[in-house]
C-alpha cells in the first residue's frame, strides 16, 4: 500500500515537471521583435549622433604637481560633443567651468598619471563627472575629446 501511495506521488511529481517544462517553452512566449523597426530606429540614432559637433575649447596650461623641482605642466585643448544640438550654447557659455575643472583636476595628478591611455582616460571621466555636476540636472557633456595633450 505504502509503495503504491509512493509510485502515485512520483507520477504525479513528475507529471507536474514536465507541465511546468512544456508550459515554459511553448505556452511563455516573448513577443516578436520588429526587426526592421530597431534597425531604422538604430540607425537613426547612429546618424543624429555622427552628426553633432564638438564645441572646442581653446588650448591652454595647467600646472601639474610634481615631487622634482622641475616644473611639470600640460598643455590642453578639448573639444567637447553634447547630447543635443541645443545644449551647444550651455558649453560656450560656462567655458569657464572646464578650465577651472580641468586645472583643479591635472593639479592634483602627477605627470606619470597623465602620460597613460589609463590616466588620460581617468583624467577626461573626472572632468566629465564633475563638469555635469556644476551645470545642472541634465547631463550635458557626453564626450570630451583632447585635440591637443601635451604633458611636458
Amino acid at each position: 500500500m505504502v509503495e503504491k501511495i509512493f509510485i502515485l506521488i512520483n507520477l504525479i511529481v513528475a507529471l507536474g515537471a514536465a507541465g511546468v517544462v512544456f508550459y515554459s517553452h511553448n505556452i511563455i512566449k516573448p513577443p516578436p521583435t520588429d526587426q526592421v523597426a530597431e534597425a531604422a530606429a538604430i540607425k537613426t540614432e547612429a546618424v543624429t549622433g555622427t552628426q553633432l559637433q564638438p564645441v572646442q575649447i581653446k588650448k591652454f596650461a595647467v600646472n601639474l604637481h610634481s615631487l622634482s623641482s622641475r616644473l611639470r605642466y600640460l598643455d590642453l585643448e578639448m573639444n567637447i560633443l553634447t547630447f543635443e544640438e541645443g545644449q551647444k550654447p550651455i558649453i560656450k557659455a560656462n567655458e569657464h567651468i572646464f578650465k577651472d575643472v580641468a586645472i583643479e583636476v591635472a593639479s592634483h595628478l602627477e605627470p606619470d598619471d597623465l602620460i597613460s591611455v589609463t590616466g588620460k582616460i581617468l583624467f577626461e571621466n573626472k572632468i566629465k563627472k564633475r563638469v555635469n555636476a556644476r551645470l545642472g540636472e541634465l547631463p550635458t557633456v557626453k564626450q570630451i575629446y583632447f585635440s591637443v595633450f601635451v604633458v611636458q
